[in-house]
């Protein structure tokens, strides 16, 4: 499917349904095909659904008014309007549920479910200082070493190694201002709490799925959000929805049977 442009956003439409929207926004160093796997299986639903580059990413051009969360929350926000996206259920991997949460919290008319994917939020004390920090780190990063490192850090192990060839080729894409200025954003986010305001705004049921080492303290987060479903992968690391797409189709089904 080739891809369209909807207030300056690439993206790609899966399946015919009219129902409502899934609308899939992918994470750090990452574009749409990211989310192609959870796509698919979201395809075979009477829904439409829509995997977007954010600016900056795949074939996105990058923004105008930087990466800060609030901004690219923004882009999200003005794409679904700009579609007349309604019934619209975010879901977003990593950096992206965070862009996500941000979204949908600031406008609980057009989003009406939401789907975090192993996403920084709630995390544990001293947080904001240590993403800060690798953001820092990410700047000075001109070879791509420190960024590889990460990528690799991600993955437990035992997996498959072309999968994480595979991601380590993709994430090395982008330009160092993407990699470093978003989790700078990130930081300052955190920082000033946003994701606690942003959890609290949203009040309504939400998905959680973490990995092998999650980025959020679940006793947090459930005391935040006791609304929210918080649900484990097996045996796989921060890419959740490459590395194990059958146990985040099955959370985010159950999710659905639960919540419609």
């Amino acid at each position: 499917m080739d891809g369209q442009t909807a207030a300056g956003m690439r993206y790609w439409t899966y399946g015919h349904g009219r129902r409502s929207t899934f609308l899939l926004v992918h994470g750090w160093c990452c574009d749409h095909d990211f989310m192609a796997p959870l796509a698919r299986h979201l395809a075979t639903r009477q829904d439409r659904v829509i995997a977007v580059d954010m600016p900056g990413h795949g074939a996105s051009p990058p923004p105008a008014d930087g990466y800060a969360v609030t901004a690219m929350a923004g882009h999200l926000r003005a794409f679904a309007d700009a579609l007349d996206l309604r019934r619209v259920f975010v879901i977003g991997h990593s950096l992206g549920g965070v862009w996500s949460l941000q979204a949908a919290a600031g406008d609980r008319d057009r989003f009406t479910a939401l789907g975090l994917l192993d996403s920084a939020v709630a995390g544990a004390p001293g947080s904001a200082a240590a993403i800060a920090q690798v953001a820092a780190s990410l700047r000075e990063d001109t070879s791509g070493a420190v960024r590889e490192s990460i990528v690799r850090a991600y993955f437990p192990p035992y997996s498959d190694p072309r999968l994480v060839e595979r991601v380590v080729a993709a994430t090395a894409r982008p330009s160092t201002e993407v990699a470093y200025a978003p989790i700078a954003g990130l930081a300052d986010w955190i920082a000033a709490e946003q994701d606690v305001a942003a959890l609290r705004r949203w009040d309504r049921p939400l998905l959680f799925v973490g990995s092998n080492a999650p980025f959020a303290d679940y006793a947090r987060l459930a005391e935040l959000a006791p609304q929210a479903f918080i649900g484990q992968t097996v045996g796989s690391g921060h890419f959740v929805q490459l590395q194990v797409p059958a146990q985040v189709d099955a959370m985010v089904d159950r999710y659905l049977e639960v919540t419609d």
